[in-house]
């Protein structure tokens, strides 16, 4: 099966990126400032397309299966881990008798819950990306945990590069993070957008 549309245009992305800022490699590693800024906003947009590329396949795929249940009564997997995953985490004391009664309010309100979670997702390391897949039908055994804890780099990277002094960071190298984007992360991800792609 082919990959989704919305893994293409990560891609794509991610290689606009790399041409638009990525400077010549350099043997020695001696990248001048400009040049390892340059290199460090790569990471930190590379970063920001992967975790809204997580959000937006979540985000359509939630709200597909609520769709199809609101109009046709159709029943999914996807939806059944939502409320699966959610349920608890809403405070149902809060809601009118009358409306708590119902099953369509229930599921939509589940559902609208996730979905507003998602909204306020901020990071792609392993909690992050744990609390998105999961509710949507994803199994923790189906995501590679050597990959989760390249995502935890990738994210504590990025936090440093964002929030950090450029006088305190260590030099950068780009072969290094170039690498680990393309051949560390990105392989994973073409997985995962399968499986999510399959999810009925």
């Amino acid at each position: 099966m082919a990959n989704s549309l919305r893994h293409k245009q990560l891609l794509s992305r991610i290689r606009q990126l790399e041409r638009n800022l990525l400077p010549t490699p350099k043997i020695n590693g001696n990248y001048t400032k400009k040049e390892s800024d340059m290199i460090r906003s790569y990471v930190i947009l590379s970063h920001a397309e992967i975790e809204s590329y997580f959000e937006d396949i979540a985000d359509s795929k939630v709200r597909k299966a609520l769709n199809d249940w609101m109009t046709n009564r159709k029943k999914s997997n996807c939806l059944l881990a939502t409320m699966s995953f959610c349920t608890e985490e809403i405070n149902w004391e809060k809601e009118k008798k009358s409306d708590k009664e119902k099953l369509e309010f229930r599921i939509n309100r589940i559902a609208s819950h996730y979905l507003n979670k998602l909204n306020n997702n901020h990071g792609v390391k392993s909690i992050n990306l744990i609390n998105i897949l999961l509710p949507i039908g994803i199994e923790v055994d189906e995501i590679d945990p050597t990959w989760l804890s390249t995502m935890d780099s990738f994210g504590s990277k990025r936090g440093q590069f964002a929030h950090t002094s450029s006088s305190v960071q260590s030099q950068i190298d780009l072969v290094t993070e170039k690498n680990n984007i393309n051949n560390s992360i990105l392989p994973e991800i073409r997985i995962i957008d399968k499986l999510v792609k399959e999810l009925k």
